[in-house]
């Protein structure tokens, strides 16, 4: 039950983003949704082998979204500058913000990963930081790019 509920609440969350229009809103909407839930209730077990699926299932959905317009020349520097500053964003806050939380920054890097919350707190407990505090680091990231993304496609209109 518990799993269904928070499957729900990402899914309405997610759409509620998608409809308002918000940059990435139906991901960003179905993440904080289905975290929210996860917060507020006793957190529902993850089924085995749902997040490898999820991961390759994303993967599929970026690579079909490449197409050849985007390698055009004009396109290309904005594409870099975009990609510069998301790395920038990702990477600077795990150096300047590992001393004042304590945190190794080795540890808070794993806030970078890939494979989402499920697999960064173990690593980053084996490297002396705290999962849940790599956990929240993790998601005033992703809602600092939520932020970032309209302003770039402003600057670059």
């Amino acid at each position: 039950m518990d799993l269904l509920r928070a499957s729900l609440s990402g899914v309405f969350l997610g759409l509620l983003f998608h409809r308002l229009g918000l940059p990435g809103g139906a991901v960003v909407g179905a993440m904080l949704g289905t975290g929210l839930a996860q917060l507020l209730a006793s957190p529902a077990p993850t089924p085995r082998g749902l997040d490898l699926a999820v991961q390759l299932a994303a993967g599929v959905l970026v690579g079909l979204s490449f197409r050849k317009e985007l390698l055009s020349p004009k396109l290309l520097p904005y594409a870099l500058l975009a990609a510069l500053a998301f790395l920038a964003l990702a990477l600077l806050p795990a150096f300047l913000l590992a001393k004042p939380l304590g945190q190794p920054p080795k540890a808070l890097l794993f806030a970078l990963a890939p494979g989402g919350i499920t697999g960064m707190g173990p690593l980053s407990q084996a490297e002396g930081g705290s999962p849940a505090l790599v956990g929240v680091f993790h998601t005033v990231r992703v809602l600092a790019l939520f932020l970032l993304v309209p302003l770039l496609a402003r600057l670059l209109r």
